[in-house]
């Protein structure tokens, strides 16, 4: 250890023992002068002409110095120069552990940055203390610009609320919560996302925010949407099937008042089977799928198209759709009479006869009228296809 005299507080090196001569009437400005410029990188020693009263040294301790040494005095040089190497090596240890413990969330951060899940932690107070790279990209935002703000500061009003109040529910009880959600992101548009979070507890119990994860699930949802309507759909005419049909017109019925009337439907494609054997089965799937097509021209009014089996289909009208059940049948019958007809051996083909049926569902069950309905597209061929004939 040597003594040098230094004119220019700044190249005072870190790990520096500074003695910081105090004159009379001084209260220590330039010991708050290097302590702003070094921090705790030095050690300031205040040297008094005397022994400093009660009042000068909170005024030199607060102005930054370590300790305080008195000129008339020098025996306690050496226990303050003890004093100032213990205290440099404590604060070696202590930036060596922090430049460790950096080093090791310099890793993990750089680790959850390589993660395409959006990832983060917030406090009580909903600031934002870590995210990954994939979080800011949710939002739009380098990571480093999403730290300390809340999400209010990034979306919506109403969205930024529902997810507070989402997040003060969780705070409130504790544990996993786990949502879903349609959110429209910057770059890839309307997502479908599921968000799992927990709230984050000390080890004393100590309530101290929410860690969080965003999967993106949209292609997840689009597969069951797909699975749902394979499970729903005829494949070849895309028609609702029969399992659909019963399903939609038992929900109708167990919705229906006392006095509410329903209609229902049973077409069949005149002689479809002529267009098979003359003209071939791709031939047949066309016209099938036209007349398809046709039919489910009026759904956007109300009626519902289902593929029985066959060249059969069932129609279903719910209590909006009745009164201009026949009027959407008549309708299909005739544009596919003028677009769809071909002609064979057999005759006019392509065409549909169809039975309609009105029934009250605390009268009657859907089977009944559709015997009844079926009855009446049998008069219909038998009187010469091509017609819409009312169940009676």
């Amino acid at each position: 250890m040597r003594a040098v005299f230094i004119s220019n507080p700044a190249d005072i090196a870190p790990g520096a023992v500074c003695f910081v001569s105090i004159g009379t009437g001084s209260r220590g400005h330039e010991l708050a002068r290097l302590r702003a410029m070094h921090q705790d990188t030095v050690y300031l020693v205040a040297l008094t002409v005397q022994e400093a009263d009660a009042a000068l040294q909170a005024d030199l301790f607060g102005a930054g110095a370590d300790d305080i040494l008195c000129e008339m005095d020098p025996r306690q040089l050496v226990s303050c120069l003890l004093r100032a190497r213990r205290h440099l090596q404590l604060r070696q240890r202590e930036e060596r552990w922090r430049q460790d413990m950096q080093a090791k969330l310099d890793i993990w951060q750089h680790g959850l940055d390589q993660l395409p899940t959006p990832i983060y932690v917030k406090d009580v107070e909903g600031r934002y203390l870590v995210c990954n790279a994939a979080f800011g990209n949710f939002l739009g935002l380098s990571s480093d610009r999403v730290l300390g703000q809340r999400l209010q500061d990034f979306v919506p009003p109403e969205m930024a609320e529902a997810y507070h109040a989402s997040d003060l529910q969780l705070l409130r009880q504790g544990g996993v919560m786990r949502t879903e959600t349609d959110v429209c992101l910057p770059e890839t548009g309307m997502r479908h996302i599921m968000v799992h979070k927990a709230r984050l507890d000390s080890e004393r119990g100590e309530i101290r925010g929410v860690t969080g994860v965003i999967i993106d699930i949209t292609e997840r949802k689009e597969l069951e949407s797909r699975l749902i309507e394979a499970a729903e759909r005829d494949p070849l005419t895309n028609a609702a099937n029969r399992r659909k049909f019963f399903q939609v017109a038992s929900e109708q019925i167990a919705a229906a008042k006392r006095e509410t009337i329903l209609a229902v439907a049973v077409i069949d494609i005149d002689h479809f089977k002529s267009i098979n054997d003359e003209l071939g089965h791709a031939e047949g799937d066309v016209t099938l799928c036209s007349i398809v097509d046709t039919l489910r021209s009026q759904e956007a009014e109300g009626m519902l198209v289902a593929r029985a089996g066959g060249e059969e289909f069932f129609a279903f009208f719910p209590e909006q759709a009745v009164p201009t059940a026949y009027d959407m049948l008549e309708t299909a019958r005739q544009d596919i009479a003028r677009y769809c007809q071909v002609q064979t051996g057999a005759g006019a083909a392509g065409t549909i006869s169809a039975g309609l049926a009105y029934f009250n569902p605390s009268e009657e069950t859907i089977d009944q009228a559709l015997r009844r309905a079926d009855i009446a597209l049998y008069q219909a061929k038998r009187d010469g296809r091509n017609r819409l004939y009312l169940a009676e």
